[in-house]
């Protein structure tokens, strides 16, 4: 006998802000990725499908934590132990994302910073003070927060301001992508910015240079270096 699937309707709305499909089931994108996760409050059964009639394929015990794949008033599609299946709402807690995710990895994003960066070589001019898009006459804090507004990523436009947003990464820490600060007029006082490629190298915008790849372990860098940020 063919077994009836338990579904709720195509009125009900995916608490999770994802789309039900004409069946009234889990949108076939839904599966993608996880969007939250799930605290189990209760020992609940993992069941095969949105059913308590559905095979059981184990038991989930409370104060489990799992991904979400989508959910609805009723049901919960979760990750655990490498397989998908589903649990009953009313046995779990879904912690929804504060934002879903707008930018891709980290890593993704270092390269594409480093790319955009790369690319200016031989096209900017370095000019103190200068924010000049048009004609690329940048100087060092304009050039990095340009090529960090190519993509998609706002930050403050003076290198002192810069030093002082996203969050303080330690020396030994640093990632690509990341912003690296150093004082070259007064001492101690932020006032040249480049961004970190990773093995001992970061691309500045510098006088008389223009884009450049410099050395990050050069005893004149190491001796200037203030402090790392990741935005």
């Amino acid at each position: 006998m063919h077994k009836k699937k338990h579904y709720f309707g195509k009125t009900a709305i995916l608490s999770l802000g994802l789309t039900l499909s004409m069946l009234g089931g889990f949108s076939a994108s839904a599966l993608a990725a996880p969007v939250a996760t799930a605290t189990v409050n209760k020992g609940v059964n993992f069941r095969a499908d949105q059913s308590t009639n559905a095979a059981v394929l184990g038991f989930i015990n409370a104060g489990t934590t799992l991904s979400v794949e989508a959910a609805n008033d009723y049901w919960v599609l979760v990750d655990y132990k490498g397989k998908q299946g589903y649990v009953s709402r009313s046995y779990v807690t879904v912690h929804e994302n504060s934002k879903p995710p707008s930018t891709p990895p980290a890593s993704s994003i270092a390269t594409k910073l480093i790319n955009t960066a790369n690319s200016f070589k031989g096209r900017v001019t370095y000019v103190f003070g200068s924010k000049d898009l048009q004609r690329l006459r940048l100087d060092c804090s304009s050039f990095t927060q340009y090529v960090f507004a190519l993509n998609g990523i706002d930050i403050p436009r003076s290198s002192k301001a810069q030093s002082q947003a996203g969050s303080y990464v330690a020396k030994n820490n640093l990632k690509a992508g990341d912003l690296v600060f150093f004082s070259v007029g007064t001492p101690g006082v932020v006032d040249h910015v480049g961004i970190y490629m990773g093995n001992g190298q970061f691309i500045n915008n510098l006088p008389n240079q223009g884009i450049v790849v410099s050395d990050f372990t050069n005893a004149y860098w190491t001796s200037h270096y203030i402090t790392g940020r990741r935005m």
